[in-house]
């Protein structure tokens, strides 16, 4: 295999968010970073919480105001389609809650899912699929990327 293998394997599901590919309107900043998938280190292949760690050189990731973001995982992993044209297989927001949990640096947030998520590829795994950072009432992703395993 090919790429750095200095990193271990966390467990999980793992999306590198970046700039969307396609764009068709005016583009808000974007919110780069790193979206996990875990069941909080349990190991076991049902994801119940997700985490967001923005990248350290983007200055525009911030989680001041991450309560308006909105995560959808689509049903395929196709990055050539419009995002507004791709359905959803699963959606849910970043709001922080009694249970979200913030890093002691305050570089990441943790939120639990309203739905738990199958970390498997195929049927209704998360595994390949495309992921999608909307900032509420937006038209288009402020990043986007594929999950695959972590």
């Amino acid at each position: 295999m090919c790429g750095n293998h200095a990193r271990q394997s966390r467990g999980g599901a793992l999306a590198v968010l970046s700039l969307p590919l396609r764009s068709t309107r005016f583009m808000a900043p974007v919110m780069a970073g790193q979206l996990t998938f875990h069941d909080c280190g349990n190991g076991g292949s049902i994801a119940t919480h997700a985490t967001f760690i923005p990248d350290e050189e983007n200055t525009n990731s911030s989680l001041v105001d991450l309560d308006s973001y909105i995560v959808g995982i689509h049903e395929t992993g196709d990055l050539t389609r419009s995002a507004i044209m791709s359905p959803f297989l699963h959606k849910f927001n970043m709001a922080r809650t009694d249970s979200t949990l913030q890093s002691d640096q305050g570089r990441s947030i943790e939120v639990p899912l309203t739905h738990p998520m199958n970390i498997e590829v195929g049927g209704d795994g998360i595994i390949g699929r495309r992921v999608t950072l909307w900032l509420q009432g937006a038209v288009d992703p402020i990043a986007e990327g594929i999950i695959g395993y972590n």
